[in-house]
């Protein structure tokens, strides 16, 4: 099956709008979070002990969570489309990081893991965005490990950058 030229722009679209949410938490570029979403969206957790909750609640969630931690990651892939007119599902793997600072100085705490994200997407007058999310945790691991101060200093260095407003993005 070969794509056309409007299938190719719309996966490109919505892939930049999957982006923009990883960012956005990442980096604490929470601008971008705003080009991820619909104004209505919602994001469910089966499985989490979480009850499912707009979008903008999750947001402010993740920017306290984020009050927290030292620094994160996480990156999506493997996505898989099916765009139909003006709606879309998109099926990404997500792996993540995050690495949170212990009473002990020098020891950090890690959490890997991996989930699923399916999306269901929708075609706005702003562009594609997320209108509701699933997030279906796949595996989780938490261990601690000693980092070396000059390390941590640099981990600490490059999570307070604004790489966004240095760059000129998110604004």
């Amino acid at each position: 099956m070969s794509l056309t030229e409007q299938e190719l722009l719309d996966r490109a679209e919505i892939t930049d709008a999957l982006v923009a949410y990883c960012q956005a938490q990442d980096q604490n570029a929470w601008p971008l979070y705003a080009r991820a979403f619909t104004a209505d969206a919602t994001i469910a957790f089966p499985g989490m002990g979480m009850e499912p909750m707009a979008a903008s609640v999750f947001r402010d969630f993740l920017i306290r969570f984020n009050e927290t931690r030292l620094s994160g990651q996480h990156l999506i892939g493997n996505s898989w489309f099916e765009i139909s007119g003006d709606e879309a599902c998109v099926v990404s793997e997500a792996i993540y990081i995050t690495l949170h600072p212990t009473d002990t100085p020098g020891r950090i705490r890690r959490v890997r893991g991996n989930a699923l994200y399916t999306d269901r997407c929708r075609r706005t007058a702003e562009g594609w965005r997320i209108a509701e999310r699933v997030i279906a945790q796949k595996n989780v691991e938490v261990d601690e490990g000693d980092y070396d101060p000059a390390l941590l200093e640099a981990i600490r260095a490059a999570a307070a950058t604004d790489w966004f407003t240095s760059a000129g993005a998110g604004q």
